[in-house]
């Protein structure tokens, strides 16, 4: 299986991925990779009727994911979109084994307390600290809301607001 996007963005399977990504991807499977949403059932079946039909969904905890991803074989036409909630999930994914050369950041929340670094990213302390750590694992992080976008460096961003 080739991985052809991994993706944080805390909507999950929204429209941007179904209608943009999953098409400029060809992919045909999306991992959820998550430790909250597994044990919801329904979160976990909303999200799976976000999907298109053609498209397997696999909701998993990180480490699950993982494993998941390690087993899985490659051949054509197995192409996957691993989707997170956010910054953590990553971190403790490459932890728990995952490597990954590329980050997407889709969407991540606005709240009291956050960075607004573009229009669909906000940060706080703990999430700059995982973009750090991911950059010195030599992880290129983008953030690009649809594949027409152009692709835009978080750490320009960050540094552009002084962090």
């Amino acid at each position: 299986m080739t991985t052809v996007l991994y993706r944080v963005d805390d909507r999950l399977i929204h429209g941007q991925v179904v209608a943009a990504w999953v098409p400029y991807t060809r992919a045909t499977r999306i991992v959820v990779a998550d430790n909250q949403i597994p044990g919801n059932i329904l979160q976990s079946k909303i999200l799976r009727m976000a999907a298109p039909p053609r498209l397997r969904v696999e909701i998993l905890s990180v480490r699950q994911a993982v494993t998941f991803m390690a087993q899985q074989r490659s051949g054509p036409g197995l192409l996957t979109i691993m989707l997170f909630v956010g910054l953590e999930a990553v971190a403790q994914a490459i932890e728990e084994g995952l490597y990954l050369t590329e980050l997407n950041l889709g969407n991540i929340h606005s709240a009291a307390g956050k960075l607004q670094i573009s229009d669909s990213i906000s940060l706080d302390k703990s999430e700059i600290a995982c973009l750090r750590t991911l950059q010195k694992q030599d992880v290129k992080i983008t953030i690009q809301p649809v594949p027409t976008a152009p692709a835009v460096d978080v750490f320009a961003l960050l540094q552009r607001k002084g962090w």
